[in-house]
């Protein structure tokens, strides 16, 4: 390691500032790196950041883009620090450090290792059809939640929340006859015509955005006793799907499906601002 190189001097920003900079880029036009242990990032994660510990970055720098902007966060921004100065002197023209890490990181996090989930696109990538497959895995795991709304809705006795658990998976329902409309525009194949006869023998069963039903039922079963307390996680979810979106997009060669997997990530962005208005709402009425 060349020692000057973490006396260069960087920028930070803050977890608002942060926040308002990935919402206001799309997906592949930065670069969000985490530089903490792979225990630390399996634990929370910011949605959509690519894993290289501090110790192995000097060897990896190659699978960052010099070119991209890039913003790097640890725990609580010390490691980050260190890490924005080596690839600065490395020839990075645009980096900022996420000042106090991902613990002054105020916004939905996501969990777990970064293959997790990617079972899903297991044998999908290199097939002749793989932009179709793609779709159809879209559809599949929108489809998945879309049910596992309805069924939290069935099983719980408050009112309130059952309207509010079936408002959120209308909200699926949309997103899949949206994913039909783009599949029918780009493909120029009309014979798919409904979402039934596009979901029909491709529903991967016990998934769902974000990832395993099993998974985010096991996390409900505590139960809601409020509605905050839904739209949190929701919000949750949201953020599940945007980080798995972001990883399946990096393992695609092919930039066709790369763009899709990129385009529903920022697609989940708006999701996750959408139901902060609504977060916010709630709060303010109390």
């Amino acid at each position: 390691m060349n020692w000057k190189n973490l006396f260069t001097p960087v920028k930070n920003m803050d977890s608002n500032e942060a926040k308002k900079y990935m919402d206001t880029h799309a997906s592949d036009s930065y670069q969000l790196l985490d530089v903490r242990q792979p225990e630390e990032y399996k634990g929370e994660h910011i949605p959509g950041a690519l894993l290289i510990p501090l110790p192995n970055l000097p060897d990896r720098i190659s699978e960052l883009d010099s070119g991209k902007p890039t913003l790097v966060y640890c725990a609580i921004g010390g490691r980050s620090r260190a890490a924005a100065q080596l690839i600065s002197g490395k020839g990075f023209n645009e980096v900022y450090n996420l000042a106090g890490g991902i613990k002054a990181w105020n916004n939905p996090k996501a969990t777990g290792s970064p293959e997790e989930g990617l079972e899903l696109v297991g044998g999908l990538f290199g097939r002749e059809k793989e932009y179709s497959d793609a779709f159809h895995l879209a559809y599949a795991m929108e489809k998945g939640l879309q049910l596992f709304y309805h069924n939290l809705a069935d099983k719980d006795p408050d009112e309130s929340n059952k309207k509010l658990f079936n408002r959120l998976a209308e909200f699926e329902n949309k997103h899949m006859l949206r994913l039909v409309e783009e599949y029918q525009a780009d493909t120029g194949d009309k014979s798919e015509s409904t979402k039934e006869d596009f979901a029909a023998g491709n529903i991967h069963e016990g998934i769902m955005e974000g990832g395993s039903v099993s998974k985010f039922l096991q996390k409900a079963e505590a139960g809601f006793d409020r509605t905050a307390s839904i739209i949190d996680f929701a919000m949750s979810l949201e953020a599940q799907a945007l980080d798995l979106y972001s990883r399946m997009a990096k393992i695609s060669d092919k930039i066709q499906v790369h763009d899709f997997f990129l385009r529903l990530a920022d697609e989940e962005k708006t999701h996750l601002n959408y139901l902060a208005k609504e977060m916010d709402s709630i709060l303010e009425k109390k």
